[in-house]
């Protein structure tokens, strides 16, 4: 039952995030499907190894390991693509940020 309340949590954390990004410019559809994208194909590399391994092997961990590792290298690398998209007004998205934390202030 417990999951239920957390679901709609975060659903109602993400659509406010959104509305509110909008309303600030700060939003791109198709930036948001890309980043979708990339955190279903995370979850694939690193699931893989569950789907198609033996659990028991005895390469099944350092494979295992090393699905994690290039996982968050990705991670780390997708990030910093990420902060480097153009927004629609021809922004970075750090320049939007910041801008937008100088209006707040």
């Amino acid at each position: 039952m417990g999951w239920i309340f957390s679901l709609l949590l975060m659903v109602f954390v993400m659509v406010s995030s959104i509305r509110r990004a909008q309303r600030a410019g700060l939003w791109s559809w198709s930036k948001f499907a890309i980043s979708l994208g990339f955190a279903a194909f995370m979850c694939l590399l690193v699931s893989a190894p569950l789907i198609f391994m033996n659990t028991s092997s005895r390469y099944f961990i350092p494979v295992y390991l090393a699905t994690w590792v290039v996982a968050l290298g990705l991670l780390v690398w997708f990030v910093i693509r990420a902060r480097r998209w153009k927004l629609p007004d021809g922004r970075r998205s750090l320049e939007a940020d910041r801008d937008a934390r100088r209006q707040g202030q």
